[in-house]
């Protein structure tokens, strides 16, 4: 085989003219009717007289009895014209599995997120005609319901926390039939009064049992068609026998904390004897207070503890008082009170940081706790 000046090689001659086709009449010993030329790029043989290419687009394709099966055609890439269905797929799928996912944790600002996200590829995979439409449509159903639902969830929780724009905070506890039977024996011995100072309305208990009670207070305000308007509880965990407790209840407000005027106020109070298997007995009465106005306005006080006791923790009450009525209360606490120990009332002011002013004042040690007693 000899090669020429393109690096093709052809073959011997072949007289035997076994293909049928004439002599193309060029001169020449021994020359050819049929010359073989084989193309190393591609290990194909062709013959002369045939428009052989290895590549479409460089010429004609070939034909003729070397190609029986017709002219030659190259493999077309794997999985042509396929790339847009998969890409439909994936965004129909992906929609699907977003949906769940939001739809599982919806309640979730991560599940908003996933929903709003399966929406969108939902629609793209539409718009881009993809033929299983049953998944994007599966997926934005669950996002929408997921939304939905959290918007339900937490509207009921807003209105489980704030039931009223008005200012009603919670239901009405209602005591059972034995806890009023005990109430009524012990709240004929409890005095209260209550004083509706410029920033809360205070409230001031004496327990003249023989045993430390529980107080649990419900005050109502009302407005000028006496409809409700307000509801606070407040608690007293224990009024020391022969002692006193105080507690401070806020005015009216609404759920952007914005005062709200009322008519008048109710206040009832449930009495109960403390269970010393669950609350500390108060140790009160037996403390010793020593104090004095300090210069900035404030009370500077002394508790001395003669019980030989450690009380995690002490709570104590200071009630200020202008002409006999009470004006302001502040409150401290000691933690770890063992013999003695010294603490600073703050001064009273209004609910626009204005100071009271106040000609006597109480301290009342409203509690003692032994968390671990």
């Amino acid at each position: 085989m000899y090669d020429n000046e393109n690096g093709q090689g052809y073959g011997s001659p072949d007289n035997s003219n076994q293909w049928n086709q004439p002599n193309d009449g060029r001169a020449g010993i021994n020359q050819p009717t049929q010359q073989q030329y084989y193309d190393p790029q591609t290990s194909r043989t062709y013959y002369s007289g045939e428009n052989y290419s290895p590549f479409p687009n460089e010429g004609p394709l070939p034909t003729g009895p070397a190609y029986p099966n017709g002219p030659y055609q190259p493999n077309p890439p794997y999985n042509q014209g396929n790339d847009s269905s998969n890409r439909n797929s994936g965004l129909a799928i992906a929609c699907l599995v977003l949906g769940i996912l939001g739809f599982l944790s919806g309640v979730f600002f991560v599940g908003i997120a996933l929903d709003v996200l399966a929406i969108i590829l939902g629609i793209v995979s539409l718009i881009q005609n993809n033929r299983k439409k049953g998944l994007p449509i599966a997926g934005m159903v669950l996002a929408f319901l997921s939304i939905i639902l959290t918007f339900l969830v937490y509207y009921t929780i807003g209105i489980s926390q704030d039931r009223s724009v008005r200012g009603v905070e919670r239901e009405v506890y209602v005591p059972t039939t034995e806890e009023k039977a005990t109430s009524s024996m012990l709240m004929p011995n409890i005095t209260q009064t209550d004083y509706a100072a410029p920033k809360s309305l205070i409230l001031v208990y004496e327990n003249k049992n023989a045993v430390d009670v529980q107080l649990e207070i419900t005050v109502t305000y009302y407005d000028e068609n006496d409809d409700l308007l307000f509801l606070r509880n407040s608690y007293i965990w224990g009024c020391a026998a022969g002692g006193r407790a105080a507690v401070d209840v806020p005015y009216p407000y609404d759920k952007d904390y914005n005062d709200i005027p009322y008519s008048r106020y109710e206040i009832t109070a449930l009495a109960k004897e403390v269970d010393y298997r669950l609350y500390s007995q108060n140790y009160g009465t037996q403390f010793q207070i020593k104090s004095n106005p300090g210069s900035r306005g404030s009370v500077l006080a002394s508790i001395t503890n003669p019980t030989g006791m450690t009380f995690d923790s002490v709570e104590l009450m200071c009630i200020y008082y202008k002409d006999g009525s009470a004006v302001g209360i502040s409150s401290q606490y000691i933690s770890d009170m063992e013999k003695k120990a010294n603490v600073e009332f703050s001064a009273p002011y209004d609910s626009d940081y204005n100071d009271l002013e106040y000609d006597d004042y109480e301290i009342i040690i409203n509690g003692t706790n032994n968390y671990n007693s």
